[in-house]
C-alpha cells in the first residue's frame, strides 16, 4: 500500500480517515470495457482528479491496461499529465478562448488535443498555434442536444469551413469530431438515436468541406455497455472505469466491473445514551430506547453530504449500522443498537466501497441524497490522505503506524 506523500501528515491525520484506491480495479475495469466495445480507440476520462481517485495514478493504470487516450475537462489537468511524463494522446475540452491564454499556449506546445465548438475557440487556438509555429490538433464538437459545449447545427457549416481553411494554412489539424449525448445515461431514449443521426450528418458535412477526421466519438460509459452500435472510432469511458453505475438500470457487477475506491475512518468514541436522547444538531434524531452511539471523525468538510443523515449506513464490526443525526462539519454519529455489538474505539468503519465485501457502495450513498455515486466520489476532500494498491500487488494489510511513530510513505 502506497500513501500519497503530500497528504500523509501526522499519524493522527492519517487515522482521521483514509481514501484507499485499488488501481488493480481500475486496470481490470479498463480491460473489461475494452473487451465490450468494437471501437479501435479507448479514452479513459480522468477529469476531476480522476473522479477523486488521483489523476496521474489512474491515468497510468488505465494506459497500462489498454487505454490509448486520456480525457480531461480542464487544460490544467492535461498539463499535469504531461508534467508527470505521460505522453499518450490527451483531449481536453473546457477552457476560456483567449488569444493571450498562456494555458492554451502550454497545451498546444505540449501536444494536448483541444476541443473546438465555436468560432471564438477556433480563432484563439489557431492564433496561438501560428505564434508557436506548432499546429494544434483539434476535435470539432457538435452540440447534438445537450446545449452545453459544441456548435449548434446551424453554425456547424461555418465552423467546418473555417477549420478547413486553417488546416490548409497549416495552423491546425482536425483530428476528430465528437459529441456528447443529452440522454447518455438513458441509452434507450429515442433522443440518442436522433442525436447520432445528427452527428453522422455533421461528419458528412465536414468531409464535404474537405476535412478527414480520423476519430469520431460519441459513446460514454453507459453507451459502451448498452449501445455498442454508437462506438464509431473511439469511446470515452468515465464512471465505468471507476466501477460505478453509469445509468440507473445498469449494474456494474453484471459487466465484471468493481469499485476502486473505499473510504474508511476509525471509531473515536463509543457511548451509551438513554431513551429520549437527542442526537446531533437540532435533534433531528431522538432515541426511543437506550442506544450505543459511535462517533466517526469525518463530516461535510471531508465530503460526507449532510443528506445522508438518517438515510445511509456504514459497515462496522461485520454489520451495517445507520448514520444517525445530522452530519456535522468534521464528524457524524452511527447507531450501534441497544448493545455495542463488539464495536470499540479504534475499529474501522467503512463508509462506502466494494459491495462484495458487505460495504455500502458509493451508488447507495448517492441514492440516499437523490443523486448518484459519481457525486459522492467527487465530493471527497483533498485533506483525506490517499493510499494506493498497485495493479498486480497482493492484498495489502490495513495501514499501521511504524514503530517510530511516523506514517509510512512508500
Amino acid at each position: 500500500m502506497r500513501l500519497n506523500a503530500q497528504q500523509t501528515g501526522t499519524p493522527e491525520a492519517v487515522l482521521s480517515g483514509q481514501v484507499s484506491v485499488d488501481l488493480s480495479a481500475i486496470s481490470d475495469n479498463v480491460r473489461a470495457l475494452r473487451a465490450l466495445t468494437p471501437a479501435r480507440h479507448f479514452m479513459a476520462v480522468v477529469k476531476g482528479n480522476g473522479y477523486g481517485h488521483g489523476l496521474v495514478d489512474v491515468a497510468q493504470a488505465a494506459l497500462a491496461a489498454g487505454a490509448d487516450w486520456l480525457g480531461t475537462a480542464q487544460l490544467t489537468e492535461a498539463l499535469a499529465l504531461r508534467q508527470a511524463g505521460i505522453t499518450a494522446p490527451v483531449l481536453s475540452w473546457l477552457y476560456l478562448a483567449a488569444a493571450s491564454s498562456e494555458t492554451i499556449r502550454k497545451a498546444v506546445g505540449n501536444d494536448v488535443d483541444l476541443s473546438v465548438g465555436s468560432a471564438a475557440q477556433l480563432e484563439a487556438v489557431a492564433g496561438i498555434a501560428l505564434s508557436l509555429k506548432h499546429p494544434a490538433a483539434v476535435h470539432l464538437e457538435l452540440d447534438s442536444g445537450l446545449s452545453r459545449g459544441g456548435a449548434r447545427a446551424e453554425d456547424w457549416q461555418d465552423l467546418v469551413a473555417a477549420a478547413r481553411e486553417l488546416e490548409l494554412a497549416g495552423h491546425l489539424k482536425v483530428r476528430g469530431i465528437w459529441t456528447h449525448l443529452a440522454w447518455a445515461d438513458v441509452p434507450a431514449h429515442p433522443g440518442n438515436a436522433a442525436a447520432v443521426e445528427a452527428f453522422e450528418a455533421a461528419v458528412r458535412q465536414a468531409r464535404e468541406a474537405g476535412l478527414d477526421p480520423e476519430l469520431r466519438h460519441v459513446s460514454s460509459s453507459a453507451n459502451i455497455l448498452d449501445r455498442p452500435e454508437f462506438a464509431f472510432d473511439m469511446v470515452r469511458a468515465g464512471l465505468a472505469i471507476y466501477g460505478l453505475a453509469p445509468a440507473d438500470h445498469l449494474d456494474p457487477a453484471d459487466y465484471g466491473l468493481r469499485p476502486a475506491l473505499t473510504v474508511t475512518a476509525p471509531v473515536v468514541l463509543v457511548k451509551k445514551v438513554p431513551a429520549g436522547t437527542g442526537v446531533s444538531y437540532e435533534h433531528q434524531a431522538i432515541t426511543h430506547e437506550p442506544r450505543f452511539l459511535g462517533l466517526i471523525p469525518l463530516g461535510y468538510a471531508d465530503g460526507v453530504p449532510k443528506g445522508v443523515s438518517g438515510r445511509s449506513i456504514v459497515q462496522l464490526g461485520g454489520r451495517r449500522v445507520p448514520v444517525i443525526g445530522k452530519v456535522c462539519m468534521d464528524q457524524f454519529m452511527v447507531d450501534l443498537g441497544p448493545e455495542p455489538g463488539g464495536v470499540s474505539v479504534g475499529d474501522t468503519a467503512v463508509l462506502f466501497g466494494d459491495p462484495r465485501t458487505g460495504a455500502a457502495s458509493a451508488d447507495e450513498w448517492g441514492a440516499a441524497i437523490g443523486s448518484h455515486g459519481d457525486e459522492i466520489i467527487n465530493r471527497i476532500a483533498p485533506r483525506l490522505p490517499r493510499a494506493y494498491r498497485l495493479p498486480g500487488a497482493h492484498e495489502c494489510p490495513d495501514y499501521q503506524e511504524p514503530g517510530d511513530g511516523a506514517p509510512h510513505v512508500a
